[in-house]
């Protein structure tokens, strides 16, 4: 795995395990709703990674509407999940939503922390 998506990845658990702790100690939101937004975006976020690692590969030319597929279907079954999730389980959805927000913050900490590349010359 690329170490840039390693460091999202590590990033994203530590903020995530701080806004769920934040949530515990003040009360503003659920910790449950918080952690469960945050680990189906990780979960997200790692399945995506694989796809399009599996479409941008030498063999893509052959799997390339297999990989679509698969990401269409895996759009439908994360669609399907989070409208399961906040209609029939007792789920904060602010909480869920923070909880979901968690990896964006980490993807703009890790671009913004990464060295900037050289001018082209």
């Amino acid at each position: 795995m690329n170490p840039r998506l390693r460091d999202i990845e590590r990033l994203h658990v530590v903020l995530l395990a701080a806004v769920a702790l934040a949530a515990l100690l003040t009360g503003w939101l659920a910790p449950a709703s918080v952690l469960l937004g945050g680990a189906v975006m990780g979960v997200n976020f790692r399945l995506l990674h694989g796809l399009i690692s599996r479409l941008l590969s030498p063999d893509a030319a052959r799997s390339a509407g297999v990989v679509l597929a698969l990401m269409l279907g895996k759009f439908a079954l994360l669609v399907g999940l989070l409208a399961l999730l906040l209609w029939r389980t007792p789920l904060e959805p602010l909480s869920f939503a923070v909880g979901a927000t968690v990896l964006l913050v980490a993807i703009v900490f890790s671009t913004l922390r990464a060295p900037m590349p050289a001018p082209a010359s």
